[in-house]
């Protein structure tokens, strides 16, 4: 198999890495000596990739990943907002910072800011249409309400 180049540091991975982070992202609990038997490899060397995984920053960080539908919030939107070019940045860091705001991005096209949020109801969403979208720069919003995924992220399961 030849090597993956990342963009950032051009670390190189190879298969082993790739069996590693496979292993960690369906379980990131799995103990190494799991890890190991299922990548066919000596636990001391499965130790010492996840620790430069780590030091190269491919691996960010061990999470947790949460059910919301089991927390009764079940209305999931993208919503994208045309902005103000002056305004991005501070708007952004302004929906970011709202306990519901799940991901906000810079993007191209049609809008500037994508934003994902998620709640427990339709008038949750409508109070943050309505409060947190009324900042002074916003031009316009698309809102999108997910119905349900077809694929799911394979990182965030979200």
């Amino acid at each position: 198999m030849t090597p993956i180049r990342t963009a950032e540091k051009l670390a190189i991975i190879d298969a082993l890495d790739i069996k590693i982070i496979k292993a960690l992202q369906a379980d990131a609990r799995k103990s190494i000596v799991q890890i190991a038997k299922e990548a066919n490899a000596n636990e001391a060397t499965v130790r010492r990739r996840i620790e430069k995984l780590l030091k190269d920053g491919i691996i960010k960080s061990f999470t947790v990943i949460l059910d919301y539908h089991k927390l009764g919030r079940v209305i999931k939107a993208f919503i994208g907002l045309r902005v103000e070019p002056a305004k991005v940045k501070e708007i952004a860091e302004h929906l970011a910072k709202h306990p519901d705001t799940q991901v906000v991005y810079r993007t191209s096209g049609d809008t500037d800011i994508v934003i994902e949020v998620i709640f427990e109801k339709m008038e949750d969403l409508n109070t943050f249409l309505e409060e947190e979208l009324k900042h002074e720069g916003i031009l316009g919003t698309i809102v999108t309400i997910v119905i349900g995924p077809y694929k799911r992220c394979p990182w965030t399961k979200l």
